[in-house]
């Protein structure tokens, strides 16, 4: 989600809400905003239920819960219930704890040279903007030439990327790259070795 909706909810309260309590959008007095009107019309939601963690002077934050079906008396019961548990939570946790945990394992796949396709968002290969280009075409089946033409670049221009995405990839020709690019196999990423141009 792009934004929060807390203000569309709470209104002037926004930074006097008491951490635990539980505002509805169907029980707020405020003017209906159109981008949560938006929001919750192109996903089916109806309504909105906001729960208050931590208010500072700074910032306050926020839980935000969008329900298909307005909750009943039983659903709303359990959200009283575990609101108090959610703002001991927030305020008991070590800010930064998690998303330091989250780069320590990122980092720690980088050095084990996890594996990935070669076309994933991970890049395995550390492909160039224009080899990853040549690379989701010619993974697509279409021949050298036509790759080179359809991208508006030299033939020397073209050789020189294959040169590069071989010595990237691992492969030393045309079909090992088809192969590597199309395969269901994942690249490790290993360093590259050098290899013979196009």
């Amino acid at each position: 989600m792009e934004r929060s909706f807390a203000r569309s909810v709470l209104g002037s309260y926004l930074d006097k809400a008491k951490p635990g309590a539980i505002w509805y959008k169907s029980m707020s007095g405020e003017e209906a905003d159109p981008a949560l009107d938006r929001f919750h019309s192109a996903r089916k939601l109806v309504e909105l239920a906001v729960i208050p963690l931590s208010s500072g002077k700074q910032h306050t934050d926020f839980l935000e819960l969008h329900f298909s079906a307005r909750p009943g008396a039983v659903q709303q019961a359990l959200l009283n219930i575990i609101s108090g548990t959610l703002v001991r939570t927030w305020t008991n946790r070590s800010p930064g704890l998690y998303a330091e945990a989250c780069l320590r394992e990122q980092r720690a796949a980088r050095k084990d040279g996890v594996q990935a396709h070669l076309l994933s968002m991970e890049n395995p290969a550390q492909l160039s903007r224009a080899e990853y280009r040549v690379c989701v075409l010619l993974s697509k089946g279409q021949p050298a030439k036509r790759v080179q033409s359809d991208l508006g670049i030299s033939k020397s221009t073209m050789r020189t990327h294959l040169r590069n995405i071989y010595a990237k990839t691992q492969t030393s020709n045309m079909s090992e790259l088809v192969y590597q690019l199309v395969s269901v196999d994942t690249f490790a990423g290993q360093t590259p070795r050098r290899s013979s141009a196009a």
